[in-house]
């Protein structure tokens, strides 16, 4: 099959840091590659992948994130490209503008939605709702707009041979993420000190409202023993802590559509402790593979219980529903609903112009 694989402009792939769709991708566009199928990836930047590579932007312009004239240079000569190639189908990864001219391509378009709706957002895709497939990286996401043309549910896949297996665990609870409210980074901070345990942080914190809740509310709640931050952590140093620790926190307060840490979290055989926001309980499953409440403070009776889970059991279910493989196993298989269902949509006209 000929895919043309249309990437975000703002990150190159696979990213250095930051950038869970572009890792995404990269996984997506190398498996694919192994399989025999014939990718080419519309990129910008420093890209490294198996794929053809078409790099439109030599560099990627991750300082001028959401201007719209980046994303419609990048989109546009994307597009003008692909209309004269030779390709089966379409996957667009590129935001707002893949959608809004999906119709002007001969090929079937295929539209991963990586974000939550919004009452913005599902104004947008409804009204391009039959204009390309759409694919929701979880159930949930899908109920936040569900009148779109939906081909099915593939979640994103993280690299398990990246993110080891380690069934021997320390005595300290981990919580690697974006530092920010939406996250609970706060919470899950004051549910190990209130449970007597020891919390490593990592990840980001952006500038704005994200620094200002860290300096705000959750440094003066470290004290570098029992509580400590790290820093935004490489990707080596992210998998050595997740791996060896005896349990992932999450204890989020927004409707994330999937939440790639988990899965990476349970690859590493570390089981997660979570509340029931966006598709969390679609990727735990409570007394499986970690544990699942209402509330931050719900979670506290299950710290006492983290070893009732068993690490062998978080990796072989990561294996089988977030590897690369799995992932690529579903969206060929959306690939082939596309084709078929284009060419059953075109059929009509074709017999009237016969």
């Amino acid at each position: 099959m000929r895919i043309a694989m249309v990437a975000p402009v703002w990150i190159p792939i696979p990213p250095d840091g930051y950038g869970g769709i572009e890792r995404m991708l990269k996984l997506l566009v190398d498996e694919l590659g192994g399989r025999g199928e014939e990718v080419t990836l519309f990129g910008a930047g420093d890209c490294r992948t198996r794929a053809r590579q078409r790099i439109l932007l030599e560099q990627a312009p991750t300082q001028h994130m959401g201007e719209t004239l980046f994303d419609a240079l990048h989109v546009g000569q994307a597009y003008r490209e692909i209309v004269a190639g030779d390709y089966d189908v379409v996957h667009d990864h590129s935001g707002f503008l893949g959608p809004a001219f999906a119709n002007l391509l001969p090929q079937p378009v295929v539209h991963t939605l990586h974000g939550p709706f919004t009452r913005d957002t599902r104004l947008f895709y409804e009204t391009f709702k039959d204009d390309c497939w759409y694919v929701a990286i979880s159930r949930r996401q899908m109920e936040g707009c569900p009148g779109l043309n939906y081909l099915g549910v593939v979640p994103n896949a993280v690299d398990v041979e990246e993110h080891r297996f380690e069934g021997e665990k320390e005595d300290y609870l981990v919580c690697v993420s974006r530092i920010c409210e939406a996250k609970g980074t706060e919470n899950a901070v004051r549910l190990a000190l209130k449970t007597g345990n020891r919390i490593l942080l990592a990840g980001k914190i952006d500038p704005g409202a994200d620094r200002d809740y860290f300096e705000a509310r959750v440094k003066p709640l470290l004290d570098g023993e029992r509580a400590s931050y790290l820093g935004e952590v490489s990707q080596e140093e992210k998998v050595r802590l997740v791996s060896r620790a005896r349990a992932f926190l999450f204890p989020i307060q927004w409707e994330e559509p999937f939440g790639l840490v988990m899965a990476e979290a349970l690859a590493c055989g570390t089981p997660v402790l979570a509340t029931r926001w966006g598709a969390v309980p679609e990727v735990v499953e409570h007394g499986v593979t970690g544990f699942l409440a209402d509330s931050p403070e719900g979670l506290e009776p299950y710290i006492e219980r983290i070893d009732e889970i068993d690490p062998a059991q978080c990796r072989r279910v990561a294996v089988e529903r977030f590897s690369p493989h799995a992932m690529a196993e579903g969206y060929l298989e959306i690939y082939r609903k596309a084709l078929e269902a284009e060419a059953a949509r075109l059929e009509p006209s074709r017999a009237r112009s016969a």
